[in-house]
């Protein structure tokens, strides 16, 4: 009949648009799969936040509080279960002993004082750092002692000399370096400063941030200026990061 396709066109053409179809539909759930792929290998977690920082790699990220391992070192483990000690502000003007007036009786609730782990595992999950590690730079920089003051000037328990406290003590706490939770609370941010000041380094380890805080940024930035690298890092230097990094997590750094 004039006008109408073939019986066998017809079929050919009906044939090639389901294989269009087909086709179609197979491209779309490859792209399907490759996108649930991507997405596993790069959560949008993962992508939208930053990772934990000063963390030994080996070690995963951070765990919750509730449940955090405790530091390898049995000395360590000891002091942090102690009670944070109350600071007694001393006169020593004071020649003769003041007598005491008579007030009323007042009942205080009994309020359980905090550890030091409690201290750590609190400001380690404010400053995303493992609390292990701040705990165990404390035990190497003063024993835990929060009125330590070192050679040059290192005030408190994370011996923080006093232009890095001027320079990164907020306001508020500025005349409380002998503050246990304040001292630890200035040691965590000079901490992600020199993290980030390393990284930009290109070394960001965290043995790197440990020889720093103990050595200087500077002294770091002049030798990796000059083309140093890590074995030539004074050997006192390199074993006060290992120390920290064996009490803290038992992994000692391998040179």
């Amino acid at each position: 009949m004039t006008g109408e396709l073939p019986l066998w066109l017809v079929i050919v053409s009906a044939l090639a648009a389901v294989g269009t179809i087909l086709l179609g539909l197979t491209l779309l759930s490859v792209a399907g799969m490759l996108g649930i792929s991507s997405s596993l290998n790069n959560p949008p977690s993962a992508q939208e936040s930053a990772p934990v920082l000063l963390v030994v790699p080996a070690l995963g990220s951070l765990t919750p509080a509730a449940v955090a391992p405790t530091p390898v070192s049995l000395e360590l483990q000891t002091l942090i279960a102690e009670p944070l000690p109350t600071p007694v502000a001393a006169n020593p003007e004071r020649s003769v002993e003041a007598v005491p007036l008579p007030s009323p009786v007042v009942e205080v609730a009994a309020v359980a004082p905090i550890t030091y782990r409690a201290l750590f595992q609190e400001i380690g999950d404010a400053y995303g750092i493992d609390w292990r590690l701040l705990a165990a730079l404390a035990f190497r920089e003063s024993r835990m002692d929060p009125i330590a003051v070192g050679r040059d000037g290192d005030m408190g328990l994370m011996q923080i000399l006093p232009g890095t406290w001027n320079e990164f003590a907020p306001r508020s706490i500025a005349d409380q370096p002998f503050d246990a939770r304040s001292n630890a609370q200035v040691a965590a941010t000079y901490l992600l400063y020199l993290q980030d000041y390393l990284d930009q380094l290109g070394h960001g380890d965290i043995q790197w941030v440990l020889v720093a805080y103990n050595w200087g940024p500077n002294n770091v930035r002049k030798l990796l200026a000059s083309g140093g690298d890590w074995s030539q890092v004074p050997e006192r230097r390199r074993q006060y990061a290992a120390d920290i990094l064996e009490a803290a997590f038992g992994v000692r750094f391998v040179e």
